[in-house]
């Protein structure tokens, strides 16, 4: 026992430097720090005031298209209105090769139905990324998938847009189950804008069809097919986060069911370490107990137990971790397609892009540091 604890100390003194050197970094630059403050604060006030305008340009102009082909009002049921408007080609092309026209149109429905534009498909790889090669498919897998995908976009009940609660919510869609979690969509709702699943930006809300109700969308939304420890895997960039996981052995914990948000440090995030903790390899040639034990902790810091997408973040908003209390918070900023993170011990906030990788098991935060508590 006693030697155990001489272990686990000593390999807390070895990182001592690491968060010392931190402390006396951010103790000797406050100034720096409260400035960096300022700019993100000013770099999040202007996201919500673009995407904000985003949202009043973009239902403008999609008001004026419903008007101008006569697509608002009960008397047409969803597969209706999508079919007489412009913008919903690609949509009705896929719902139509899906053989979901019927579903769609049954007046027994009363469903929601996130519909993304042309716009949105065209962000997708061919054959999916337009009227003309959805309607050329023939292969059986793309039309399943296909399927898939656009069940994943409805919800079996009406929901209005005041109906869904601020901050965070999820919801159950009728795509089947296949793997926990993959047939959920997640809210954010916040400084009066709505994104689903992070990336998606409702642009238009409460479309009234006879059996439902449409809300227009930015993005085609995309099942998750992976656990976070799966997508960790098979991305080369988090080679020393997952030789870290390993050696620290929380990777069972990504691997399974569960809702949680990790901010992931890249190779060059772990690189600006000191060895042992700076790259994979010399992660996994660590022996010494007390240096794993601080190595967990900190990997613990990088994890929520709840899923947070970029738009959840706030503005300079606690956020608490799994690591151990009372110093186990981060503090946020929130973006659409990014973000900052910082940690108690780090000099400067790390960078959140890409932002929102949708798992099974959660949700997945790249960023440029190591966070340190």
């Amino acid at each position: 026992m006693k030697q155990h604890f001489l272990r686990f100390t000593m390999g807390l003194l070895l990182l001592s430097t690491v968060f010392s050197a931190c402390k006396k970094d951010n103790n000797t630059s406050a100034p720096v720090i409260q400035d960096e403050e300022q700019t993100l604060r000013s770099e999040a006030q202007q996201a919500i005031s673009a995407q904000t305008n985003t949202v009043q340009t973009s239902g403008s102009a999609i008001a004026d298209i419903l008007t101008a082909n006569d697509a608002r009002g009960q008397q047409r049921n969803i597969v209706q209105i999508a079919s007489g408007v412009p913008i919903f080609k690609a949509l009705v092309a896929a719902v139509v090769k899906t053989n979901l026209a019927g579903v769609l149109a049954s007046q027994e429905l009363n469903a929601t139905v996130f519909a993304p534009t042309d716009a949105a498909f065209a962000k997708l790889p061919a054959p999916f990324n337009n009227a003309a090669n959805i309607n050329a498919i023939t292969n059986p897998a793309q039309i399943a998938a296909l399927k898939s995908i656009l069940l994943y976009h409805v919800l079996g009940t009406e929901v209005r847009r005041h109906q869904i609660a601020r901050g965070r919510s999820s919801a159950v869609t009728l795509k089947p189950a296949g793997t926990a979690n993959d047939n959920t969509i997640y809210f954010s709702n916040n400084f009066g804008l709505l994104l689903v699943n992070g990336n998606s930006l409702v642009l238009f809300a409460d479309i009234d069809a006879s059996n439902g109700i449409i809300h227009v969308i930015d993005d085609v939304l995309l099942p998750p097919s992976q656990t976070i420890a799966g997508i960790a895997i098979a991305n080369p960039a988090f080679s020393s986060l997952v030789a870290a996981l390993v050696k620290t052995n929380l990777a069972g914990v990504f691997t399974g069911a569960g809702d949680f948000t990790v901010f992931a440090p890249t190779d060059a995030a772990f690189a600006k370490l000191p060895a042992p903790f700076n790259n994979a390899a010399n992660i996994n040639a660590i022996s010494n107990a007390g240096q794993i034990a601080a190595l967990a902790n900190i990997l613990k810091y990088h994890v929520a137990g709840s899923r947070y997408f970029a738009w959840d973040l706030g503005i300079l908003q606690p956020l608490t971790t799994l690591a151990d209390a009372p110093n186990n918070k981060l503090i946020t900023i929130l973006g659409l397609d990014g973000g900052s993170v910082k940690g108690n011990g780090n000099r400067s906030f790390a960078r959140i892009r890409p932002a929102n990788i949708l798992a099974t098991n959660g949700v997945i935060q790249v960023v440029d540091q190591v966070l340190l508590p």
